[in-house]
C-alpha cells in the first residue's frame, strides 16, 4: 500500500489563514511565522510540509485538546496531514481556544 503525500505548507497555510480570521502574520521572520491571540495565551504557529507546528510563548497551566502539548516547551504541533480533513480537524481544534476578533459594525 502507498503512504499517502504529505499536504505542502502553503495548501496548510492557505487553511490555517482561511479558517482562522484571528491569525497575525508577525513582523520578524523566526522559526514561526504568525501567531494568534488565545485563551491560554499567545500560540506561535508555523504550517509546514504535513503539519502545522506551534508553541505557546508562555508554557500555560491548562492544556488544550486535539494533541498532546509539551509541559516544558509549550509546544503543541499537529503532525502528518496528508488529508484535507486533518486539516479541518486541527483547525478546529484550534479555533477552540481561539480569541476571536471583534466584529466591525457600521
Amino acid at each position: 500500500m502507498r503512504k499517502p503525500k504529505a499536504i505542502p505548507a502553503a495548501r496548510i497555510e492557505d487553511a490555517l489563514k482561511a479558517g482562522l480570521p484571528g491569525l497575525q502574520h508577525r513582523a520578524e521572520h523566526l522559526s514561526y511565522q504568525y501567531h494568534l491571540p488565545t485563551k491560554l495565551g499567545t500560540l506561535l504557529i508555523s504550517p509546514c510540509d504535513g503539519a502545522i507546528r506551534m508553541r505557546f510563548e508562555e508554557v500555560s497551566l491548562a492544556a488544550p485538546c486535539g494533541a498532546s502539548l509539551n509541559p516544558y516547551s509549550g509546544k503543541w504541533n499537529f503532525e502528518g496531514l496528508d488529508d484535507g480533513s486533518l486539516i479541518g480537524r486541527a483547525i478546529n481544534w484550534i479555533e477552540r481556544i481561539a480569541v476571536q476578533p471583534l466584529e466591525r459594525t457600521l
